[in-house]
């Protein structure tokens, strides 16, 4: 499985780890994610900006590019 960059519409608060810096994932076990590391989509920022955005799409199409 590939974790594909995750672009904001507008620039503000990331989507993918919703302003926290951190992407979390796997089953909750007492209120904690199992997995998590630094967002990659907004590079541990917790915001996105229009320069960011433009590399989550190039990223996207690269790694999809990639998979075929």
């Amino acid at each position: 499985m590939f974790d594909l960059a995750q672009p904001n519409d507008e620039p503000g608060q990331c989507v993918k780890c919703r302003g926290t810096g951190r992407y979390e994932w796997g089953a909750s076990v007492n209120g904690k994610m199992t997995h998590g590391g630094k967002c990659y989509s907004c590079r541990g920022t917790g915001k996105q900006d229009r320069r960011q955005i433009s590399r989550n799409h190039a990223y996207n199409r690269h790694k999809i590019a990639s998979l075929t």
